[in-house]
């Protein structure tokens, strides 16, 4: 009985990073074709918010209070990128 629920704890985490893994893709899709141009930084983000959730479930924050700090962080971060690197876009090469 034990071996059964460990593999079915394996096929589980197996399906669960493949969805992740898909999730990844498909924004790396969908922005490119949108842009034309491949986002590297959109892995660096995703790391930073699960990062920053697993460093405050690790401090006994609240689920809803980690996810609401989450979204607030990587907006101002995704928003000060774009300030950023809208002016440069601009320049020649």
């Amino acid at each position: 009985m034990v071996d059964f629920l460990i593999l079915l704890e394996v096929i589980l985490n197996g399906l669960m990073a493949g969805v992740l893994y898909s999730l990844v893709a498909l924004g790396f899709v969908l922005i490119f074709k949108a842009s034309g141009i491949f986002n590297y930084a959109q892995g660096v983000m995703a790391l930073f918010a699960a990062m920053t959730l697993v460093g405050l479930m690790n401090g006994q924050v609240p689920f809803a209070h980690a996810i609401n700090v989450i979204l607030a962080r990587t907006s101002i971060i995704l928003a000060s990128t774009c300030r950023l690197w809208w002016p440069l876009q601009a320049l020649p090469l």
